[in-house]
């Protein structure tokens, strides 16, 4: 009886590491079963995805600009695993309307001075996002926040008004770096990451 045990889950072990199989764009693609449909799309082509950095910090799910359909259904890519069978559109109407309409949104919380901006070296997500999806107006108004910028620490620096509140910077601090220093103050009247619950970079009150 324990050597048949034994054989069963053996056999579960390796069926739940087999490649699994499924569609993006009508195309049959394999994947582990432990990817991100964004993951297993990205190996095929490039979409938007604006707050997913990578496995290390996990799915975010903040942005919406990874929405695609699955199934018949949107969903944002980066926080849904494969599944044998799904048939994964990237670029039917719905997808690529809902994708827009949330980088839309998050415009309205950056100010594209790309020109002039010190981060215009390429390494810039919502510049790089913009080009991409060939932005050339955006219906939500840029809005600043009204909060100095804090240039109270020599090695870095936060700017509220060009912060898009995605969560990188507080699921890097609080997943990878568990030191749980950095927030986004959703209850103020003007959303902003915090220090301390409320600090500044320098230690300085808010």
């Amino acid at each position: 009886m324990l050597d048949l045990v034994n054989t069963q889950v053996s056999v579960a072990r390796t069926t739940a590491s087999d490649p699994i199989a499924f569609k993006i764009d009508g195309r049959e693609v394999h994947a582990e079963p432990s990817d991100l449909v964004l993951e297993a799309i990205l190996r095929e082509k490039e979409i938007p995805h604006v707050c997913y950095h990578s496995k290390l910090m996990g799915p975010i799910q903040s942005c919406d600009t990874c929405m695609v359909e699955v199934d018949g259904q949107l969903v944002r890519a980066c926080g849904l695993k494969v599944a044998p069978g799904m048939a994964v559109v990237t670029d039917s109407k719905r997808a690529v309307a809902a994708r827009s309409e949330a980088f839309d949104v998050i415009l309205g919380n950056h100010l594209l001075y790309c020109t002039v901006c010190d981060n215009n070296n390429e390494n810039c997500t919502v510049h790089n996002t913009a080009l991409a999806m060939n932005v050339e107006h955006q219906e939500h108004p840029f809005k600043p926040k009204p909060y100095a910028v804090d240039m109270s620490n020599p090695f870095y620096r936060y700017d509220p008004s060009q912060c898009i509140l995605c969560g990188r910077c507080v699921q890097a601090c609080q997943t990878v770096q568990v030191n749980e220093t950095l927030s986004i103050g959703w209850e103020l009247d003007h959303p902003r990451v915090l220090w301390d619950s409320g600090m500044q970079i320098g230690g300085l009150p808010v």
